[in-house]
């Protein structure tokens, strides 16, 4: 399974995930209100309350909130059965305050207390995030697979700065267990400009803007 994405395989995800917002938003529903699904909102829960679980490609996410004002909350999503059948984080996606996506991020092993994998190990594995085959709302899983396919590369980037901070942060305090430190919360981010990137998607396709 290629770890690249071909111009085709974007444009269709990102047909796939402007479509899939679109439900949402002529239904009066964003990422977040679709997750909760009326159900009272509370810090920290996760929502589905058994995470959302792809029987065929193991991926696995779930939504909750606690980082303040500046978003409604984020996504974390896993790799199920790499270490042991043991969870990996990929990457958590933020939500802006209109429960939009807004930027990929990721944390140091003790926020999540999963299986840490090394760069190339969990790159290896951004094919495999989707949820074609996942119970819960089939537009959030759209969204969520579209994302991992249209911003594979920056993905990629993203998990290779993520160790690279690890590393700085080790030679800065070689005496610090470094995967513990709650110091060191958010590894990399990379913000999601969506209108931008499908500017540069029809340019790449060569589609005038003034085409619908």
């Amino acid at each position: 399974m290629h770890t690249t994405t071909t111009l085709l395989e974007r444009a269709q995800a990102a047909a796939t995930l402007v479509a899939a917002l679109g439900v949402l938003e002529s239904a009066g529903q964003n990422l977040v209100t679709c997750l909760i699904g009326g159900a009272p909102f509370e810090a920290l829960t996760h929502y589905p309350p058994d995470d959302v679980v792809d029987p065929v490609s193991q991926a696995q996410y779930y939504f909750h909130a606690h980082r303040g004002a500046k978003e409604s909350g984020h996504i974390h999503c896993f790799m199920r059965g790499t270490g042991d059948a043991r969870l990996t984080h990929v990457a958590a996606l933020s939500l802006d305050s209109s429960g939009r996506p807004a930027k990929f991020f990721t944390t140091n092993l003790w926020v999540t207390d999963d299986h840490w994998a090394e760069a190339p190990q969990v790159i290896s594995l951004l094919p495999r995030m989707v949820w074609r085959d996942a119970p819960g709302p089939e537009t959030v899983n759209q969204v969520l697979g579209a994302l991992f396919i249209l911003y594979r590369r920056e993905l990629a980037s993203l998990l290779r700065r993520r160790d690279k901070t690890l590393l700085r942060w080790a030679a800065k305090y070689p005496e610090q267990d470094l995967f513990a430190d709650e110091r060191l919360e958010i590894l990399s981010s990379v913000t999601i400009d969506l209108p931008k990137t499908l500017g540069q998607l029809r340019r790449q396709l060569g589609v005038a803007d003034d085409e619908p």
